[in-house]
């Protein structure tokens, strides 16, 4: 602060003598000149301003405060130590009991009866099993002729039975009759069957549900029949009746108008 002072002083000293310095060496050429005088002003002094420089004054810190820091107190245990007092027990005398001395009685011999020696037994007698009998024969079958369902097909336009009547090898026997017949219906006997044993027997038109019956018969037994055929009821039959079911549906699962038969020779 003091310099700044100083310079200051010496700037307007140096101003006071320059402007004395003027006014000196102005009066002699004046007063030689005819022109008017004219009247002098005053220069203002310059005002200095003081321009002070801020200083960083250090704004304190914060001193944290001391913290508590508690000191874990350990306790400290005496054990109690209980010291056992032993008190003797003087020892009693306990008398051991004499045992009785044992007396000896004489036991008087006994004559023990020897066993008798046994005889083994006598084995019994086992059954001695019949010996097997002889397989009896197996009964020849009751008619000539066996019998099996071997299908069906659907057929919207009419109901019929057909199958075949073959020997014992299969083979197609020709010339021989099946009769048809149901409950309530004496029947009716069909063609005689061709070189390859088939046969077919027309029912009725168009898709006819029922059960019906059929069997190889000997047609010389047959009684006649209307239109100079035979009925089926009161032939000699060749081979077990056999059911035939037909539906009246021609479709779907289970539908069937033409059921099929098979008639094998034993």
């Amino acid at each position: 602060m003091s310099t700044a002072k100083n310079r200051m002083v010496i700037v307007v000293v140096s101003i006071a003598i320059v402007a004395a310095m003027l006014a000196c060496s102005g009066v002699p050429l004046l007063s030689s000149r005819s022109d008017p005088t004219a009247t002098p002003t005053k220069t203002p002094k310059p005002t200095f301003t003081m321009t002070l420089t801020p200083t960083n004054t250090p704004v304190p810190t914060d001193t944290p405060l001391p913290t508590n820091t508690p000191t874990p107190v350990t306790p400290t245990i005496t054990p109690e130590v209980q010291t056992a007092t032993f008190t003797p027990v003087p020892p009693t005398d306990t008398p051991v009991p004499i045992p009785p001395t044992p007396t000896f009685t004489p036991v008087p011999p006994t004559n023990t009866p020897k066993p008798k020696p046994t005889s083994p037994p006598k084995p019994k007698p086992t059954n001695t099993p019949n010996a097997p009998k002889p397989p009896t024969n197996t009964p020849a079958p009751s008619f000539p002729f066996t019998q099996s369902i071997a299908g069906g097909s659907v057929n919207c336009g009419t109901t019929g039975i057909r199958g075949w009547v073959t020997a014992n090898n299969g083979t197609g026997l020709k010339g021989y009759y099946v009769a048809v017949w149901t409950d309530g219906w004496d029947g009716a006997v069909s063609n005689p069957t061709d070189s390859t044993g088939y046969f077919d027997f027309f029912i009725s038109t168009g898709a006819r549900p029922g059960t019906w019956y059929a069997s190889v018969v000997n047609v010389e037994t047959c009684p006649p029949g209307q239109d100079g055929g035979w009925k089926a009821v009161g032939c000699q039959y060749l081979s077990n009746r056999i059911p035939l079911t037909t539906t009246a549906n021609c479709e779907g699962e289970g539908a069937v108008q033409w059921p099929e038969v098979v008639f094998k020779q034993n």
